[in-house]
């Protein structure tokens, strides 16, 4: 096996190159009848199981091998089924190929689907897919992430990102399907651990879960705890991204795991607080977590690693109980999925002696936390600058 380039096109190139000059003959992925026909089996394994027939199929699209043989085989068989085909927002080749009328070359192409990231389809693929795929859509990798998830909480299954595409697509009709008899192919597990973490955490937002909220509010010792106050109580906090920026106004970043209706109740007991808001779930700052502070403005600083039981209102707990004693001048959390939240907070204070009382504040409302273990020295430097 030779490894060359960072995308499929660029193997492909060099393959094509090596068999010329091997004089060897060249397999091409997906724009070769034989090819084609292998990947159409699944078609007829489909056929075979009796489940049939079906109102509508989702296929996932990269260069179209797969979906050309697998639509040409299920028509045969099921003439009044309708084919979608379901491509990445940025990976729309074959959708572009069919608008044009010839395959053409997508200036860009997104890789986070890296089984379906072909930048040109074939010209086999595409004389057949024009033909038998009655609809194209596209999917974003949210909702892709989504359909992974889905797929492991019903199927116990953790299909790669271009095998849960066509999942993605169901569950974006999902509504308008209703009462059909409904086909999606999953296929393909060539799936990275590491990137089970990026997954996760887009999934809550394709399925329409996870909202990010900047929210205003005073920069005076218990704001945050009144803000958290003010919150109904079925919300539940995922995300917490705030550092002290200015000495008169704090607006920190939250995110909430809620459904449509939490999320309405949400706003609206933001706007009868009085607290200002904008919504920045997709902003590049917030998906990265970038966390900005301002050192010089922190007064005495000290900060701690939180361990706190993950349930609803822990959070609120804990600053209730700590609030009247010191400012929040940073906070970093992200739920992980484990019974144990995990918080990196800082506090500031107008005179030491209101330092060593806060501490003693601390051991004294251990009913609110489970473990705090103060930064070390070093670690104290690298945060101050």
């Amino acid at each position: 096996i030779r490894l060359h380039g960072d995308t499929y096109d660029a193997a492909s190139g060099a393959a094509h190159a090596y068999a010329k000059e091997e004089q060897l003959t060249y397999i091409h992925a997906y724009d070769d009848l034989a090819v084609m026909a292998g990947q159409g089996t699944l078609a007829d394994e489909i056929v075979m199981s009796g489940k049939g027939p079906f109102d509508v199929a989702f296929l996932q699209v990269g260069g179209g091998g797969m979906a050309a043989a697998t639509a040409t085989w299920l028509k045969m068989n099921f003439p009044d089924i309708h084919i979608v085909g379901v491509e990445g927002v940025e990976q729309a080749s074959m959708a572009a190929a069919i608008k044009a009328g010839h395959p053409v070359a997508l200036d860009k192409v997104d890789i986070f689907c890296d089984g379906t990231a072909v930048r040109k389809v074939g010209q086999l693929t595409h004389q057949i897919c024009a033909e038998v795929v009655d609809e194209w859509i596209t999917v974003t990798n949210d909702e892709v992430s989504a359909a992974i998830q889905f797929l492991w909480e019903q199927l116990r299954c953790i299909p790669e990102p271009s095998g849960a595409m066509g999942m993605a697509g169901v569950l974006q009709r999902r509504e308008a399907l209703a009462g059909q008899r409904v086909l999606s192919v999953l296929c393909g597990a060539n799936m990275d651990f590491e990137q089970l973490a990026s997954i996760a955490r887009r999934s809550a937002v394709g399925a329409a879960r996870r909202r990010f909220l900047q929210i205003e509010i005073q920069e005076v010792a218990g704001a945050m705890y009144g803000l958290l106050e003010a919150l109904p109580d079925t919300v539940n906090i995922v995300d917490f991204q705030y550092g002290k920026t200015d000495a008169a106004a704090a607006t920190p970043v939250i995110g909430f795991d809620v459904s449509p209706i939490e999320f309405g109740a949400l706003t609206q007991a933001l706007d009868h607080g009085g607290f200002p808001f904008n919504e920045v779930t997709s902003e590049s700052d917030v998906t990265f977590r970038l966390i900005h502070y301002e050192a010089k403005l922190l007064r005495m600083p000290f900060f701690i690693t939180l361990e706190f039981h993950e349930r609803p209102g822990a959070l609120a707990d804990f600053l209730r109980a700590v609030s009247p004693h010191a400012n929040l001048c940073y906070f970093n959390y992200v739920y992980s999925g484990e019974r144990v939240g995990r918080a990196l907070l800082g506090f500031e204070f107008d005179q030491p002696a209101q330092h060593a009382a806060f501490e003693q504040v601390l051991q004294s409302a251990k009913d609110a936390y489970r473990a705090y273990e103060r930064v070390s020295a070093e670690t104290m430097q690298r945060i101050l600058g």
